[in-house]
């Protein structure tokens, strides 16, 4: 492969993966549920435990609000489903292999790309669950325990992807030292929303963000680096 592959899927995946989150927000079911559905609501459902964070999520069983906004959490759940844990996926893996420069033999790469796949496995045992759960709002049973392990596992192993990464950046010899911190911040975030999911979990996305956000940046760069020298 040229040394452009990797850059130019990376960049491909990762805007992708930036169009569908925009995404979430616009589908028709969400828009919909309008001041219904609370800000963060999505992150909440996929780490309630018990009938008292259903309820906060989505009201009593005869309130108005109810059905609108399980009809928004199936419609993000479902394009979860069917293309964002896909593209997610591969921009973790493509990211990988970029700071890699494209050699998968390693360690840290082999690492980092088998977390991104058991983070989507993980991901579509969550989802599956919750697609269940709003079916059987009131008795949840089981569902409740296996979207628990499912989200939990996944922002786990994305937060150890994250990790790989860091570590391919410290150790290739083209050094990305604050890239390599950058992917560092993941862990923390998994950890403040582990210690309190209902007021901390936009600090985890906020760290997600950043990190995958200079992933996209590091590969635009590469793309334009690469051009530049062969200009």
């Amino acid at each position: 492969m040229s040394g452009r592959f990797w850059p130019i899927a990376t960049i491909v995946t990762g805007v992708a993966t930036l169009a569908i989150s925009v995404a979430f927000g616009f589908l028709p079911e969400v828009t919909a549920a309008g001041p219904c559905m609370a800000r963060g609501a999505v992150v909440q459902f996929e780490f309630a435990r018990n009938m008292g964070d259903l309820i906060a999520i989505f009201g009593e069983p005869d309130h108005a609000c109810r059905p609108l906004v399980v009809g928004a959490m199936d419609a993000v759940n479902r394009l979860d489903v069917m293309a964002f844990i896909p593209i997610y996926t591969l921009f973790c893996i493509c990211a990988a292999l970029l700071l890699a420069d494209g050699v998968w033999r390693r360690p840290l790469v082999v690492m980092a790309v088998g977390a991104a796949l058991i983070a989507a496995v993980a991901d579509y045992l969550e989802t599956f669950s919750l697609l269940g759960i709003t079916q059987v709002l009131d008795t949840p049973g089981q569902l409740l325990q296996y979207s628990q392990l499912g989200a939990w596992t996944k922002f786990v192993l994305l937060a150890a992807h994250a990790v790989f990464c860091a570590g391919i950046c410290y150790t290739n010899d083209k050094q990305r030292l604050i890239l390599g911190t950058l992917l560092m911040l993941p862990p923390f975030g998994v950890a403040a929303a582990a210690y309190d999911h209902i007021n901390l979990s936009n600090v985890m996305a906020l760290a997600f963000a950043l990190a995958w956000s200079a992933l996209l940046a590091m590969a635009v760069v590469s793309v334009v680096r690469a051009r530049g020298a062969q200009a």
